[in-house]
């Protein structure tokens, strides 16, 4: 992950939760997708329908959902996705349709830099009012 992008990624966050944190027994996630050139709007499109899956099928909470784009430090595109699990079992235990749609999401996207083309990792929403 690029380090520069944490501080405003941080804020961001703060922002969209202020008073409204996950509670226990959620998993707020940020995920960073290399994205192949060229594909990002395929990429971005995919994105929006797996939310729509997602709250569809009732397993995120409504914030936070953050969805940011950038270019790195060789040009190429990636984005970057924090929202929250109902349960941190869903990934593991995630219904056809979504794998589906991870599977399309993963296609749009290359290794980079020895990471996965989507890299996932668990966060803490901080509240800092």
């Amino acid at each position: 992950m690029n380090l520069k992008i944490l501080p405003i990624l941080c804020s961001l966050l703060a922002i969209n939760v202020a008073g409204q944190l996950p509670g226990p027994g959620t998993e707020t996630v940020h995920s960073i997708a290399h994205v192949k050139a060229g594909h990002e709007a395929e990429y971005a499109k995919l994105s929006g329908n797996a939310w729509a899956l997602y709250k569809r099928l009732g397993v995120v909470l409504d914030h936070p959902h953050v969805v940011l784009r950038g270019t790195d430090e060789k040009g190429l595109p990636y984005f970057v996705e924090i929202f929250t699990w109902k349960s941190p079992d869903i990934p593991d235990h995630a219904p056809p349709e979504i794998k589906a749609i991870w599977q399309q999401l993963e296609q749009a996207c290359e290794r980079r830099d020895g990471r996965p083309g989507i890299d996932f990792a668990p966060v803490t929403p901080l509240d800092l009012d």
